[in-house]
């Protein structure tokens, strides 16, 4: 490594941060690589099914609530097999659920790492959204598979809104990274976080509509609630594409983008306040 990260200069622009710290990921580009297949490399080392367990999560997930709601409680309303639409939003959720919880030791447990001069530590919580990223790539052939079958058998429609995945997943990395930056730096000096972080997945996840339509809430204020959830837009975004077969709705669009560009704008700055402190800490 033959560079090092310079802290934002007072009085710099978020959007001149903003290029320098793309501009130095670019640099960095290999290294996150390297990490990056490192971190799976470690993570399956000696397992017999090896890629295979980072599906186990969604499909129990999937397999248990689509039993929950296919035999003990009434399912929502919707014209195509449940189970589908679960999927559809279960993937992107464990995406966002799992990068956010890993981040937030993402650096504190790389110490040594972080210690080095020259080392760029906003490689460290990328490296973990980029280990989900690959999970979640390697699960969605499964989504793709399912919807097909769903449309052959007549179940929904699968239209050309399917092109729209590459944008779903940018959108949603660029989202995804934002929260990461700034979890990872802000949990090595509040070690607490990661409790506090873990808890409010657990009310995110209720409060995204991943198990319901959100069509299907009756109460008005708590449709706008729901909607003001920044991890809506995305799942429902990903139901629109695979359940029913349209492109997402002009709202969900305008969130998804002034998400993602807000949240990897606060990420680049509050790792940015917080560098200097990172090593020492």
């Amino acid at each position: 490594l033959h560079t090092q990260s310079v802290s934002m200069p007072a009085g710099e622009s978020p959007s001149a941060l903003i290029a320098s710290e793309l501009a130095n990921l670019l640099r960095y580009r290999q290294l996150i690589t390297t990490l990056t297949a490192r971190d799976l490399k470690a993570r399956y080392r000696g397992s017999v099914l090896g890629f295979f367990w980072s599906l186990a999560n969604p499909l129990l997930l999937l397999g248990v609530y689509t039993l929950v709601f296919t035999y003990f409680l009434p399912r929502p309303d919707l014209s195509g097999p449940y189970a589908l639409f679960l999927f559809a939003g279960i993937l992107p959720w464990t995406f966002f659920a799992g990068s956010v919880l890993e981040s937030t030791t993402s650096i504190s447990s790389n110490g040594g790492l972080v210690k080095k001069v020259m080392f760029p530590a906003e490689a460290l919580p990328l490296v973990v959204i980029f280990s989900h990223l690959v999970h979640f790539l390697l699960a969605l052939p499964i989504l793709v598979a399912a919807s097909l079958l769903s449309a052959v058998t007549g179940h929904t429609d699968l239209t050309l809104s399917i092109l729209m995945v590459p944008v779903l997943l940018f959108l949603q990395t660029l989202f995804v990274a934002g929260i990461g930056l700034m979890i990872s730096s802000a949990a090595v000096l509040f070690r607490d976080l990661r409790d506090l972080v873990a808890n409010l997945l657990q009310l995110g996840f209720f409060m995204t509509p991943v198990i319901y339509s959100i069509s299907s809430i009756q109460s008005r204020s708590l449709r706008v609630l729901l909607q003001i959830n920044p991890m809506t837009p995305f799942v429902m975004a990903w139901q629109d594409v695979f359940f029913f077969g349209r492109l997402p709705g002009l709202v969900s669009t305008l969130l998804m983008r002034l998400y993602a560009v807000l949240s990897l704008t606060l990420g680049f700055i509050v790792f940015d306040r917080l560098r200097d402190s990172l090593a020492e800490a």
